[in-house]
Parts: structure tokens; sequence; C-alpha cells
């Protein structure tokens, strides 16, 4: 599918206003003129305007050089838009007219991409928009483009209950994704607005179409963050994190790099929230969000695991010193990696995924605080949180010192201070001295539990397939590779206790 990071600026212009001569703007040496396009596009949402809400546009348009599905999804203050020809419609699809409505009109690629807002409720016609557009492109001296304006004459229809029929006109300047592009959309837009260009009170034609701005509001905050309430500052932390495994949702379905690593980041940030500053929440509903996100990180994090340990195998033998040993070792990861990412598939696609969406979405949007929720967060959560890393400092160098101490505790070490720093991050912007260097002691502790834990769980794989072995060479070799994993594991172990002693 061809995807495009959008950078256009639009203006609201009265149906007589005059289109500026932009061979007048600096670095614009030409400009050329395209026929005028009869543009027809049919907007596709839930009933409940899922995609609008977040800030998302699903549309089929005809009339143009760009026929086709077009998805625009957020990106930044920019939008990227996401392209499927008309061709690519499901078998049945209407191929020139307007479509009758259904989810099934919609190609199963871009479907894809927003299944994790619409969660199984159909896509239909919410509005249909008419367009006549006039483009012009701007060129550089040396026929290079700049960017291009179109003169937009709008009809639109609202299929919404009730929904309004409007005119309008207006224009929008698209520059490529350059420093060039940027540069001449400033230049541009001086031109535009001098010429009565306004920006408009919509942020789109569907917007405006539908007469009704549904965007998702952010967290209320406080101009100075330093004033926000714990409450505040913990529900902004959740919907952040909340956005973040949307984001990421429609990049695991389609296996993109490191996508299944940052939704389980999303995930465990949440449960930090969750649990960390458990304190501040009343009612049953955060253990129960709590427990499902535990179990979708472990689902992600069986993908992301065998990701990593055949990585390091491979690594471990690219020199080929270990005798094919490491490439056997990562073969069988790979194998487990498929596996994995079938049952991600399963959980991504199940009742049970939305359900969590949807309980997560509630969450936010009415959060069961307490009333110490209602308290300063400098002087409420970052005195807890600065309590607890100093605590679990001691706590971690007196287990460390029993002899008793098990690789499983060290885990139980390393998971405590991934939450305590994920946690952090919410507090971080409210807080200052002595938190701000345990928390950069916390991320050091964490990297060398990653270590211990990445070698541990490697060691356990060369276990395992050399219990299966019956070829005395290929057990040779495993042992030498399980003997570089059991020195890597207690270098990182044996580093641990002076760098939580300065976390005390």
């Amino acid at each position: 599918m061809p995807e495009q990071r959008e950078i256009e600026t639009k203006y609201e212009v009265a149906a007589d206003t005059v289109a500026p001569a932009l061979t007048a703007v600096t670095g614009v040496d030409h400009v050329t003129t395209d026929e005028v396009f009869h543009l027809v596009a049919v907007y596709y949402d839930t009933d409940a305007l899922d995609l609008a809400a977040n800030r998302i546009t699903l549309r089929r348009r005809t009339g143009g050089k760009d026929d086709g599905w077009h998805l625009k999804l957020p990106d930044g203050a920019d939008r990227r838009e996401v392209t499927v020809p008309l061709g690519d419609s499901p078998a049945g699809a209407p191929a020139g007219d307007v479509p009758a409505g259904t989810s099934e009109d919609v190609p199963e690629d871009l479907v894809k991409r927003v299944r994790a807002l619409v969660r199984g409720r159909a896509l239909a016609p919410i509005a249909i928009v008419e367009n006549e557009r006039h483009t012009t492109y701007c060129h550089a001296v040396d026929g290079e483009l700049l960017g291009e304006f179109v003169d937009d004459h709008v009809h639109s229809v609202s299929l919404l209950p009730d929904g309004p029929e409007q005119t309008w006109r207006e224009w929008e300047f698209e520059v490529p994704d350059t420093a060039l592009g940027r540069k001449t959309a400033l230049a541009v837009d001086k031109a535009l607005r001098a010429a009565g260009g306004e920006r408009p009170d919509a942020a789109s034609k569907l917007a405006r179409a539908i007469d009704a701005d549904v965007a998702r509001r952010p967290v209320d905050l406080p101009k100075k963050i330093a004033h926000a309430t714990a409450g505040q500052l913990l529900t902004a932390a959740l919907a952040a994190y909340r956005d973040k495994l949307l984001w990421e949702d429609p990049r695991v379905r389609a296996r993109g790099e490191d996508s299944v690593h940052q939704m389980r980041i999303a995930t465990r940030q949440l449960r930090s929230v969750l649990t960390e500053f458990s304190g501040f929440f009343d009612g049953p509903a955060r253990a129960a969000l709590s427990s499902e996100l535990k179990l979708l990180a472990s689902i992600l994090g069986a993908v992301r695991d065998a990701e990593v340990l055949a990585q390091r195998f491979e690594a471990l033998d690219a020199g080929g010193e270990f005798g094919g040993a490491g490439a056997a070792l990562a073969q069988r990861q790979h194998a487990a990696e498929a596996r994995g990412w079938s049952r991600v598939d399963l959980a991504l696609d199940s009742d049970r995924y939305f359900v969590l969406l949807d309980a997560i979405d509630a969450f936010i949007a009415d959060p069961p605080l307490r009333a110490r929720a209602e308290q300063p967060a400098v002087k409420s959560l970052a005195p807890l949180l600065d309590k607890r890393i100093r605590s679990f400092a001691r706590q971690s160098v007196v287990l460390l010192a029993d002899p008793a101490c098990t690789d499983h505790d060290v885990h139980a070490i390393r998971k405590h201070a991934k939450r305590l720093r994920y946690a952090s991050a919410v507090v971080d912007p409210v807080v200052r001295g002595d938190l701000r260097s345990g928390v950069k002691g916390l991320a050091k502790v964490q990297n060398r539990l990653g270590e211990f834990q990445d070698a541990t769980i490697a060691r356990d794989a060369i276990a395992g397939l050399a219990a299966e072995t019956t070829d005395p060479a290929i057990a040779f070799r495993l042992g030498r590779v399980d003997a570089v994993e059991e020195w890597r594991a207690a270098q990182a172990r044996d580093s641990l206790p002076a760098l939580l002693r300065r976390l005390r």
C-alpha cells in the first residue's frame, strides 16, 4: 500500500476571493496548472464516529488522478495518508458509483489499520463531499516541485441523522516532507493570508460536512504542569499510554519493525500507573484492567523474547567459532517467534481485546479517583515514588546478598525496577533534584537486570536444545555457548549491588 506523509495547510475563503499570484512568492520561479477535476468522496465511519474522534478520515474518492481509498492518520502536526486502488476493493464492491456502504466494502488492509478503534463496529458512509478542484503547481527555477496549491469549491451532504447540506470554498497548500518544502509552505502561507485566506474552524472537510467536532479532547492539565493534581497527572499518563497502544496496534498487525516491543511497553506503562499508584484509585476496575493488560503483555512478550534471543544467538555465532550452535539456537527461536505471532493475531482479533480497549477508554473518561488524588502531584506522587525507589533499592541489595537468592528472585527485582521506571515517567514533569537522579539510576539498574535476564533465558534455550541432541560434538559446542551466557549473567548480577546502593 502506498503511504506518504502529508504536510498541508488549509484556508477558508469567500466565494469571490481572488487567489494570489504565487510566482510573487520568494523561491517560486514558475507555476503550472492542471485540468479541473470533479471529485466525489464518500467518507466512512462508525455510528459513534470512532475514527473522527481520533482525527482519522477514511474515504473512497473518484474523479481525480488518485481514485481509490484514502486513510488519513494523524502524525504529529501532520498526517500520514495510506492509499489503496479501487481495484483492490473486495469482490462485489462497486468500482465507480457511490458504494452501498458496509464494512465489507472497505479494503481489509485499511480495516486492519483501524480495527483497534472500530472494534468490530460496522463502517458505513457518513458523508458525501463533491469538490470542483483547481490545481496549481509551484516550481523552483530548476523545475523542482515546491508545492501544490488547490482551490476547492465544495458541496457536502451529511448522511447522519438531521445532517446538514453545505457549500463552501477553501484553499489547500501541500508540500513535500523536506526542509525546502516546509520553508516554501511558510512563504506561501503569508501570501494566502494576505489574499484573504483564514484558518478554518473545522479540522477537515469531513468535520465541516458533518458539522461536528468530535475529536477526542486531551486530558485537561493546568498551564503550569507543576500545578497539576495527582489525578490529573495520572489520568493524562493513562491517556498517553492508551494512545501509544492504539498507535502501535496496526503496526503490530502489519509486522512493523519493533512494533510488538513498543506495544508491549505501552501495556506495561499502563499497568505501572495502575499498580504503583493503586492507592489513588477506587473500586475493582483498576485491578481488572491491570490483570488483562498483564495477559496481553505476556502474549506480546513471547514474540519479543524469541526475536531478541534469535538476534542474540545469531550475533554470538557470527564468527563461526561455535560451529553453528548459535545458528541452530536462532532457528529454534525463529520458530517460536512464528508461533508467538499466531497467538498475537488471535488475541488482537478477539472480543476480549476489544472489551479491554473499551474498558481502558471508560476508565480514562471517568477515572475512579479517591479524594487523595486532588492533592498536588508534586506533594503526593513525587514523595511516594521517591520512597518506593529507596525502599526497592534497600530490599534488593539485601535479597541479592542472600545465598538463597534465585534467578527467579532477580527476575522479580527486574520487573519491579521496570514498573518504577515507567511510573517515574508519569511524575517526571513535576519533579526535580534527588528524584530525577534516582530515576536515572533506575535506568542503569534496569539495563543491567535486562542483561542478566537475557542471558538467563538464553541458557534455558541452550539447555532445551542440548537435552534433545545425541551428537557429542553439538553438545560440546552448546556447552561453550552456555559458558559465555553464564559469564554474562554473572557479570550483570555482580554489578547490581553497587548500582542499587546509589539509589538508597
